[in-house]
């Protein structure tokens, strides 16, 4: 996907279109992640808008109200750390607080994943994506007002209690199905045996 055509807003037929579409702003350098996107979304109603680095999405979120920040995070060629998105994640909610993100990622594990949760996103999806759990993540989090969290968290928001408060809440979305939940949370099911062990679940 070339840049022109990332950050051109595309949209479905009217006739399938509510008369103000939401709109979707997702940042990931794979230009195939984001056709795969867009193709999903816009058959959803959605405004789509790509952007492969951040300085295409800040572009997009000066001129756009956007609805719902999809974000990766990593966006350097190898570097799996997740703190370039987690850096970019930071800035956006300072700007703006109210800002609905949903986190996709395919390489930084539960561990970031569950940190850009504690700084204010509201869902994670791992790459490969189910199509339903993208979008019922990207609807959830519109729909739900984003918890922001204080200068000083409660005592009970640490890693641990983060990480069982995640695998509860995949375990239930999944009816208990341990093969799903632990696709869900990009693990094998030996590894979320081990955490539920570890969790008491």
């Amino acid at each position: 996907m070339s840049k022109s055509t990332s950050q051109k807003a595309s949209k479905c037929p009217k006739s399938n279109m509510p008369s103000d579409p939401l709109i979707a702003l997702f940042l990931d350098d794979d230009a195939d992640i984001l056709s795969s996107a867009e193709l999903i979304l816009t058959r959803q109603g959605f405004t789509f808008l790509g952007a492969q680095t951040p300085d295409e999405a800040r572009a997009l979120l000066r001129t756009n109200a956007i609805d719902v920040l999809l974000l990766d995070l990593n966006f350097r060629r190898g570097d799996t750390s997740g703190e370039a998105g987690l850096d970019f994640l930071r800035e956006c909610l300072v700007k703006t607080p109210d800002l609905a993100v949903v986190i996709v990622t395919g390489h930084s594990g539960m561990s970031i994943a569950i940190q850009a949760m504690r700084m204010g996103a509201q869902d994670f999806v791992v790459k490969p994506w189910n199509n339903d759990r993208f979008l019922a993540s990207i609807r959830a989090a519109i729909d739900t007002p984003r918890r922001v969290p204080t200068n000083t968290p409660p005592k009970d928001l640490n890693l641990e209690r983060s990480e069982r408060d995640l695998i509860q809440a995949a375990l239930g979305r999944h009816q208990f199905n341990i093969s799903a939940a632990a696709k869900d949370l990009g693990l094998t099911r030996a590894a979320l045996y081990r955490r539920m062990e570890k969790h008491g679940l």
